[in-house]
């Protein structure tokens, strides 16, 4: 009994496991986060170490948000500044038209309260875009915005927890060492099954195409393929099929309708 207990597989160090890994990831995020500016990298490189301990792959969970902190740290960046910067424009205008009372201020309200719901479901989606996948900063916009769209009820769902999970460390702040974690978690995890088509088969190298990236480039082709002619435009040039089997054949009929044309009459 107590050697089933102190094994390495057993249920309860597993998930002793699982919350320590969280209580990691949720810690690094909130100290990467400490300057702002960073809290787009550090949010992708959550999301990448969760992603990769959910599929088994990569290191340690420290090792891996490091990895992808440095890796996406000028792109991450970026993307978080313009969400920060959108939302603090959508929050303070909604925050003025409620002070400003009702009529056309509460149109307005609504208004920027429905974008502002777009833009937390598009950032929602955002992040763990660019922790798998190598895309251009508006291409991970697009797809984030055509992804969360299109799982209407999962981009919900997210959100959803998200905000229980902040309501729950205004309610005990002390949640906030591990509330972030465990929510990240559960997106992960939804987000892995949507992403599923893009994603790398196991022992694959690159994900698959999502349909966002430029066509092939025609020289790089030509460069792999030894066979193709590059220099002499007549290389796949076939004489015999030209002439045919029996050249002096052709010779005679070259002849013949020579001196079948027209004389030339000056004109």
């Amino acid at each position: 009994m107590f050697d089933r207990m102190f094994k390495a597989n057993n249920p309860f160090w597993q998930s002793m496991g699982t919350v320590y890994d969280l209580f990691i990831v949720n810690t690094l995020w909130l100290l990467c986060s400490l300057p702002v500016v960073t809290a787009g990298a550090a949010a992708t490189a959550a999301c990448y170490a969760l992603t990769q301990r959910l599929l088994g792959e990569g290191s340690t969970i420290r090792q891996d948000f490091f990895r992808s902190f440095k890796l996406n740290f000028r792109q991450g960046t970026l993307l978080g500044l313009i969400f920060l910067a959108t939302g603090a424009f959508l929050m303070l205008d909604i925050w003025l038209c409620h002070r400003s009372g009702t009529g056309i201020y509460t149109f307005f309200m609504f208004f920027f309260g429905v974008i502002f719901l777009f833009w937390a479901m598009t950032a929602l989606y955002a992040f763990p875009l660019l922790a798998k996948f190598d895309r251009s900063t508006k291409d991970i916009l697009i797809w984030a915005f055509t992804l969360a769209l299109s799982n209407l009820p999962m981009t919900l769902m997210m959100l959803f927890v998200i905000a229980v999970s902040l309501w729950l460390i205004h309610i005990v702040p002390g949640l906030i060492f591990i509330m972030f974690g465990l929510a990240a978690q559960f997106c992960v995890t939804i987000m892995v099954s949507i992403f599923r088509p893009w994603l790398p088969k196991p022992g694959a190298g690159e994900p698959e195409d999502s349909g966002l990236s430029a066509l092939p480039n025609m020289n790089d082709l030509t460069k792999e393929d030894p066979e193709f002619p590059k220099n002499d435009p007549y290389a796949d040039f076939d004489e015999t099929s030209f002439y045919g089997e029996d050249p002096e054949e052709v010779k005679k009929l070259l002849a013949e309708a020579s001196a079948e044309k027209p004389e030339d009459t000056g004109r």
